[in-house]
């Protein structure tokens, strides 16, 4: 009887640590952040690890809530970061990841202070600031992933934001504006041919210009589409995104979207 007993909650106790192992995976947002709980780390010697399958390739700053008594050494799939942490509290650096898939970050020094690791989709490019009184060019490379697929292609034929399966992602560019004044929008998109028809929207400075995505017949045929004019009421800091309304059979990438001054 003991033996039995002794059986039962030695059964027990590992449906509890599976059960445990299983509430401590990796967290996607909706935004592709993705949230790594402690209870995922691994010990190797003197260092802290954690795997995890990432969704999309492209930029990420990684960041660590907990304490730290001196900067933490960090390595993700055994590279350096590409850009030092910055002054922002917990921030490790920044990191590209080349491809979807199986990831590995590597955490060294006051490491055991660490209760979680965000890794969130960080701008590829540079700041978009205005020259004064000149068109305002959004590239592709510019902008600010919010979502799970969507990603910049740096692909010498692309160069564009491609991978758009899912309409709940969305590009996001911030740009200084040196000029107030009215802007026509020009969209450079591509469509696979069949697959045009989405429903979507530009918003920035206060106006929504909604617009068809056409097909152009390959998703990288690009076409030059005016939406509109939106007034920029004064200099400053402004923000643009498109987001899907109405999924067709495809959805579009985007090269680049340009803020022209109407004279």
């Amino acid at each position: 009887m003991e033996t039995l007993m002794r059986a039962f909650i030695g059964i027990v106790v590992a449906l509890l640590l599976n059960l445990a192992v299983v509430e401590a995976k990796p967290t996607f947002e909706k935004t592709g952040e993705i949230k790594i709980p402690r209870a995922d780390f691994k010990t190797d010697g003197d260092n802290l690890v954690v795997s995890f399958r990432a969704t999309r390739w492209g930029m990420y700053d990684l960041t660590y809530e907990g304490a730290s008594d001196s900067q933490i050494k960090v390595t993700l799939n055994g590279q350096k970061p590409i850009e030092k942490p910055s002054l922002v509290q917990g921030h490790l650096g920044r990191f590209y990841i080349k491809k979807a898939g199986a990831c590995r970050i590597q955490l060294s020094g006051t490491a055991p202070g660490v209760k979680v690791l965000r890794l969130a989709p960080a701008c590829e490019g540079s700041p978009v600031v205005q020259e004064g009184g000149q068109a305002i060019e959004l590239d592709a490379r510019n902008c600010r992933i919010s979502g799970v697929m969507l990603r910049y292609e740096p692909n010498p034929k692309k160069l564009c934001i491609g991978f758009w399966g899912n309409p709940d992602d969305y590009p996001v560019w911030n740009y200084a504006v040196a000029t107030a004044g009215k802007y026509e929008v020009v969209l450079t998109q591509g469509c696979g041919r069949g697959a045009g028809g989405s429903r979507a929207v530009l918003e920035t400075a206060g106006t929504s210009l909604e617009f068809t995505v056409k097909d152009t017949g390959g998703y990288q045929n690009w076409i030059d589409v005016s939406l509109g004019e939106v007034d920029i009421a004064k200099p400053g800091d402004q923000e643009l995104t498109v987001k899907v309304l109405k999924k067709a059979r495809g959805i579009m990438d985007i090269r680049r979207i340009v803020l022209k001054p109407v004279r």
